[in-house]
């Protein structure tokens, strides 16, 4: 059975707002300055980019979203900038800290999501798929990159950003994909679809029967369970598992484990929005895809 995720979560800003956990060390003779950056309507990079500053992770753009970036300049203790009328940002001055902010140093995201008088059937499991922001349409690109990559006995050039983007949009897909079957060999459940993407949503996440991690495909990582699985879906791909992992040899791509559910334990009811957390590199939108009614 497939079932349309109809949910309109971003409707506008404020029906979805995110705020950045992390901890930092605050050093008054450091070189940094650490600022909480609020903003509407913007995404991160494109704040960041015009004053230089350095960030942990992105934010959504149509959204009201709460977050730390470093400074190497003195910005002063508060800055204002309206872009226009649904549009601006805030710095508010926290403190000094040794080091400058890099991408993944936080521990996650405290979401609130106007539920807009839906109902709900709260969960306290998600598989931890990647979400149609990663997919949309870069996994065909990623897919037309693998197939026309020819190996040659040169030096690997460095890839341009979009090119990276498309190569992680296709190895995301291939995680849900290969990840998908281990998950309908083992749990009776449903798809959802949204933007032409399916997702498998077991209807009972027994947590305590799942590898606690399923590998993002690379040369330096094992792949032991999902081998098998990876196989399968490759196959229909058109594509070896062999002449992929050669190819991410060329390419210098190591892989990674990313965990294959994530557990929620504070999750609130209040004021017609929903409250939760998750770690850094799970989808907020994901989560609702879990607990959608129709």
């Amino acid at each position: 059975m497939t079932i349309k995720f109809d949910w309109n979560v971003k409707e506008k800003p404020e029906d979805f707002i995110v705020r950045e956990v992390a901890e930092h060390k605050f050093n008054e003779e450091g070189n940094f300055y650490l600022y909480r950056l609020i903003k509407k309507n913007l995404n991160t990079r494109e704040v960041c980019e015009d004053l230089n500053l350095s960030y942990a992770g992105l934010k959504d753009k149509n959204a009201i979203t709460f977050q730390f970036i470093t400074s190497k300049q003195d910005l002063g203790e508060h800055l204002f900038k309206q872009i226009s009328k649904d549009k601006f940002f805030i710095l508010s001055l926290i403190g000094k800290t040794s080091k400058k902010l890099k991408i993944g140093q936080l521990q996650g995201n405290y979401f609130s999501i106007n539920l807009k008088s839906r109902n709900v059937s709260i969960k306290n499991s998600m598989i931890n798929y990647f979400d149609t922001q990663r997919l949309s349409k870069n996994v065909e690109e990623g897919r037309k990159f693998f197939k026309n990559f020819k190996i040659s006995g040169k030096t690997r050039k460095k890839l341009k950003w979009k090119i990276n983007f498309y190569i992680d949009a296709y190895l995301s897909y291939l995680w849900n994909k290969s990840f998908e079957i281990y998950l309908k060999e083992r749990f009776s459940g449903y798809f959802l679809e949204e933007n032409g993407h399916n997702f498998f949503i077991p209807e009972e996440i027994k947590t305590e029967s799942l590898p606690k991690f399923w590998t993002i495909l690379g040369y330096k990582v094992k792949l032991e369970e999902s081998e098998n699985y990876y196989r399968t879906i490759l196959e229909k791909e058109g594509i070896s598992i062999e002449d992929l992992l050669e190819m991410l040899s060329v390419l210098r791509i190591k892989g990674d484990y990313r965990k294959s559910y994530i557990n929620l334990s504070d999750v609130k009811l209040s004021g017609g929005y929903i409250h939760f957390f998750l770690p850094k590199g799970a989808y907020a939108t994901m989560y609702l895809k879990h607990i959608f009614q129709t």
